[in-house]
């Protein structure tokens, strides 16, 4: 009985450590959700969609699975922040799980060597910075493992196997374009050892099954192209060819982009190394996690040989993705130390780097994640403001909805439109994305609209994004903190003996 129970115990961990750990960063932001992503565009696109509709080939362009289970959660009542901060960790635990139970049934390793693999494959930092924001990718992990362990099947003949196996490909592609792609890679791999093994029944099941799959994308792909100038091939996002967008990520010149690329995969993998490096030579698992580890550096070489391969994928992003394969590899190690001591070291180690990164604000990060900001946040306290800005936000979205005519208009930069869209009408608010501020309200005043325009940015020193400052065509009207309300061509706002000025510093 005690054995049975300790085999139970071993994957509920494998949830319940992943998920309580990932909470712990949404307690301490409080109110406030975690992620740029999470508040940048599931809140926004959420909302917006579920207000105004959603153009079907925009909506499967997105490789909508999460959206789906988003605005399901949201339709019922439950408030998006709640649905988001929730969904977040059970994400992670569930990935967990996934992980322990590939391990366990596709490569037989004990329960308490899959659950060592779960760990690191979830709690590791780069782990958690894809859990940090990356949710539709984490839901595409979650059904990729899922759907190896049916793919590796030796009863893989039966039809449960195989529609579980077809199910799982074809979740996948719904939740995430690039996971997708490791995916099909992997398939493609596995293909080509079935013929060569001469499993000719094998083969084509494994082709029968990845049809529906093999479909969908090619739809997702399609939809792409249909609306190529609002969303980006991969991200579902918009458009990264914007020039606000690209200056971010700009670089002066091509071996800018080939230093930039290797140095991220160096900053993300430097404390795992020699971790991967001894179980890469004891590893004898089969062929799924090395075809995802030959993908995803041909992926990055692709980059470095070629810098129009970094159009529809930037780089870090193949980079995170890393990170699940080479737990394996970093397990296979850590379980052959037969000295407590280098364990209790190793362990020390790692755990420094992922407690760091979950505890201490931006204002006291480690040195080592200010290399890569762009990349991976210097603190998982934040969203698309510091978790110090965003109380400050909320003041001056307030001050906006009550003070300001219901005929203005708010211009909003990706870090603000999440927030302004949980306070302020959605006809008022225009998203520009990463683009020059000024531009837009130039254009929309000569162009479209004779309405007022506002815009909410930092006060000038303290921008992010690019941004330290803001134009002087905009006037200062409201300021609470580091966060400040401005209008557009509008001096008469300055004075401070007109009611319509109003200063809230907090303290």
């Amino acid at each position: 009985m005690s054995l049975l129970f300790d085999m139970r115990a071993f994957p509920l961990l494998a949830f319940i450590i992943p998920l309580a750990v990932r909470a712990i960063p949404e307690v301490l932001m409080g109110p406030f959700v975690v992620g740029f992503d999470t508040l940048g565009y599931y809140v926004p696109n959420t909302l917006t969609w579920l207000n105004d509709g959603v153009n079907f080939w925009n909506f499967l362009a997105t490789a909508p699975l999460f959206y789906i289970l988003l605005m399901g959660i949201t339709s019922i009542g439950v408030p998006i922040v709640i649905a988001l901060k929730v969904m977040a960790p059970l994400l992670l635990g569930l990935l967990g799980v996934a992980v322990y139970f590939y391990a366990n049934k596709t490569l037989s390793w004990s329960p308490r060597k899959s659950l060592l693999v779960a760990l690191f494959a979830t709690l590791y930092f780069v782990a958690l910075r894809v859990s940090w924001d990356m949710l539709r990718s984490e839901l595409g992990l979650i059904f990729l493992f899922t759907a190896l362990i049916f793919l590796e099947k030796d009863e893989g003949s039966s039809f449960r196997n195989g529609f579980l196996l077809s199910l799982g490909m074809f979740s996948v592609v719904l939740a995430h374009q690039l996971v997708a792609v490791i995916m099909f890679f992997i398939v493609l791999v596995t293909l080509v050892r079935l013929y060569f093994d001469r499993k000719m029944g094998d083969l084509g099941r494994v082709v029968v099954c990845s049809v529906p799959a093999g479909f969908m994308f090619l739809l997702v792909v399609y939809a792409n192209y249909v609306v190529s100038s609002q969303f980006s091939v991969i991200s579902g996002f918009p458009a990264q060819g914007s020039d606000g967008f690209m200056a971010l990520f700009g670089f002066a010149s091509y071996s800018g982009l080939v230093v930039d690329t290797l140095g991220f995969l160096v900053f993300c993998y430097l404390p795992l190394l020699p971790l991967v490096v001894l179980g890469a030579r004891k590893f004898r698992g089969n062929l799924h996690l090395k075809a995802w580890v030959v993908w995803l550096f041909v992926a990055l070489l692709l980059v470095i040989v070629s810098p129009n391969a970094s159009f529809l994928v930037f780089p870090y992003r193949w980079t995170l993705l890393l990170a699940y394969p080479l737990a394996f590899f970093a397990a296979e190690a850590f379980a052959g130390f037969r000295l407590n001591l280098y364990k209790l070291g190793v362990g020390l180690m790692l755990a420094t780097f992922s407690l760091g990164f979950m505890f201490l604000p931006n204002s006291l990060a480690f040195p080592y994640y200010e290399a890569f900001p762009l990349y991976v946040p210097t603190s998982m306290l934040q969203n698309t403001l510091a978790l110090s800005d965003c109380q400050d936000t909320v003041n001056a979205l307030q001050w906006i909805e009550n003070s300001v005519d219901g005929g203005a208009r708010l211009l909003v930069h990706d870090a603000f439109y999440g927030w302004a869209s949980l306070t302020i009408d959605g006809d008022q608010l225009i998203p520009y994305g990463y683009e020059n501020p000024e531009t837009v309200a130039q254009e929309l005043m000569e162009n479209v609209s004779e309405s007022p325009l506002y815009l909410i940015w930092w006060v000038n020193g303290s921008g992010w994004h690019g941004q330290p400052n803001v134009s002087s065509a905009f006037g200062e009207v409201y300021e609470s903190g580091k966060i400040a309300v401005y209008a557009y061509n509008s001096g008469v706002y300055h004075d401070d003996s007109d009611s319509v000025y109003l200063r809230n510093i907090s303290p």
